[in-house]
């Protein structure tokens, strides 16, 4: 789903009483209908050779991108004459957002402009000559554009071993729901599920969702319902594939579940912000 949050706080006080405004529109890229993989190649070859700065935040390396390879595995670069590979195995779960950042002073004139894309090690940014940072804020639209590219890259990656990993779930959750006496939640486990709760009531999502996994390493079966809360949480944070997988988990160890029939109906929905 696509989501345009603009947020507004004053930066600081200019002379004569003048403030300055900083608004910040933030986009969570979407899989898009008619995208393939030679044309996603293309465009993010061409991302990079728009004049895009890159961030090597690991590396802590900052330049304009020479020597652009876009492989099926991989991006290449150089950053000031030092090689860089992006492998797409490696930002499999990686966030990918698109940030354009305006401030903008009381006369509504703009004093700067920036239009990136976050991707956890690596930032892309567009930023517009001196005078003209405007044309920063008109990429925005294309840069969106980019991070779907990423974004499809990501998903077929994960559908792939979504995939795999359901299949090697099936004969556990067989073996599951042939158990007449079902296995006890430790005491370990339930730590996990109260403190995964709370930091859900707390909106902290990703804090949940990392000890809710925690609770599922532990052991795969003893609390189902930890598969359908993954999931509800996932598509808290937009990663509604990843919803679709934990709930296709849950209704394979409790397919008879009371609500089983609104777990589904829940895929069907997560399946449609998918594809846009």
């Amino acid at each position: 789903m696509t989501l345009l949050a603009v947020v507004f706080f004053t930066l600081a006080t200019m002379s004569h009483a003048q403030s300055q405004k900083t608004e910040i529109n933030i986009y969570n890229p979407v899989l898009r209908s008619g995208k393939e993989m030679g044309k996603v190649k293309t465009d993010i070859a061409n991302m990079l050779s728009g004049k895009t700065t890159i961030y090597d935040k690991k590396n802590n390396l900052s330049g304009i991108p020479k020597d652009i390879l876009v492989l099926d595995d991989r991006i290449e670069f150089k950053i000031k004459n030092q090689n860089t590979i992006i492998y797409f195995s490696d930002i499999i779960d990686d966030k990918i957002l698109a940030q354009e950042t305006n401030t903008i002073s009381a006369k509504n004139m703009y004093i700067s402009c920036s239009a990136q894309i976050l991707l956890n090690n690596f930032i892309f940014s567009f930023e517009g000559p001196l005078m003209m940072r405007k044309l920063a804020c008109n990429r925005f639209e294309e840069l969106k554009n980019y991070a779907d590219d990423l974004y499809f890259i990501q998903y077929q990656l994960r559908e792939k071993r979504y995939k795999s990993q359901l299949v090697l779930f099936e004969p556990i959750a067989e073996q599951y729901r042939a158990l007449k006496v079902k296995p006890p939640v430790s005491e370990e486990l339930r730590k996990y599920i109260v403190q995964a709760n709370s930091f859900n009531q707390q909106k902290m999502y990703d804090k949940a969702i990392e000890l809710y996994n925690k609770a599922i390493e532990l052991d795969q079966t003893a609390y189902p319902a930890a598969y359908s809360n993954l999931a509800l949480l996932s598509a808290q944070v937009y990663k509604f594939d990843a919803a679709i997988y934990y709930m296709k988990k849950y209704l394979l160890l409790e397919p008879d579940a009371s609500d089983a029939r609104g777990a589904q109906d829940k895929i069907y929905e997560w399946e449609a912000q998918i594809v846009k």
